[in-house]
């Protein structure tokens, strides 16, 4: 029993493949279901979703943290699927939000230009030019993403435990690699591992649903969920004296505790909390 995520520029196979494996291993196979959710989670139209996604964030989404709360809706519809596990996700940064986990086989496929150029004319009645214009586009703006969210090069080799170049290897022979891989003893789900898969599943349930009451830092063990907000930015008032204006503090905090505790408490999986707020401060 595992769990593999398949990585993949362009019209390079990926899906060809992630299909080959599911089929051979009897996983479900998976990719824009999870785009479909989070649509349906932030009510947001699904090409857009897809646009929001493919471009680099610019100023005003840095600000706003827009991505950012779409991001962790995608991981929480992801790891919905994935927390049982025999899963093949080939969809949207699969390597990254199901990093840490043990029994996840993650995956990249490249393919030679030429290959990349021929898959992508038998789909679309292009140029051999503009196919390798489109691909070039395609494959900076997927870079750039990646380097603009998570500071990474998506194309370091580090990132994954197996890199498969479809050139010489065929989609077969890779759909064989990976099948083999999966099934040894070095990404069995375990006991340990298992728990870990549900715990970031917890915490990234708990995330999305508090989105709507504050901002906090969450982590999960076992159950129990872990936040930590950080105080609010009050404006003092020059009319209330200091005692009034510690006071407004305080109610300002346990109202904001009640509210979290009485989102996440309802949340299954979770046995217990610890929300650690700290105190509004005037500037």
């Amino acid at each position: 029993m595992a769990i593999i995520t398949i990585s993949r520029g362009c019209f390079s196979h990926g899906k060809e493949i992630a299909e080959c494996v599911a089929d051979r291993l009897g996983y479900e196979c998976i990719s824009q279901e999870v785009l479909l959710e989070a649509s349906r989670t932030f009510d947001v139209p699904e090409a857009k979703l897809v646009a929001s996604l493919h471009d680099a964030p610019g100023l005003i989404a840095r600000i706003t943290h827009v991505r950012e709360r779409i991001i962790d809706g995608i991981q929480a519809a992801l790891l919905e699927h994935v927390v049982k596990d025999n899963v093949v996700y080939h969809g949207f940064a699969g390597q990254i939000l199901l990093d840490g986990i043990d029994h996840v086989l993650k995956v990249r496929v490249i393919a030679d230009i030429e290959e990349r150029i021929k898959l992508l004319q038998r789909r679309k009645p292009v140029s051999r030019e503009a196919a390798l214009d489109l691909i070039d586009r395609e494959d900076q703006e997927r870079a750039e993403w990646y380097r603009s969210i998570y500071r990474i090069d998506m194309n370091d080799p580090r990132l994954y435990d197996m890199v498969l170049h479809i050139g010489r290897l065929t989609i077969v022979d890779a759909c064989e690699i990976v099948c083999q891989t999966a099934t040894g003893s070095s990404f069995r789900t375990t006991a340990r591992s298992s728990a870990a898969l549900a715990d970031l599943a917890l915490e990234s349930h708990v995330k999305v649903a508090i989105q709507g009451v504050c901002k906090a830092d969450v982590s999960c063990r076992d159950g129990i969920v872990q936040l930590r907000v950080q105080g609010q930015k009050l404006k003092p008032s020059g009319v209330a004296s200091p005692h009034v204006q510690h006071q407004l503090q305080d109610r300002i905090r346990d109202d904001l505790y009640d509210e979290i505790v009485a989102v996440v408490s309802i949340i299954p999986g979770v046995k217990d909390i610890d929300c650690n707020i700290d105190t509004p401060y005037y500037v």
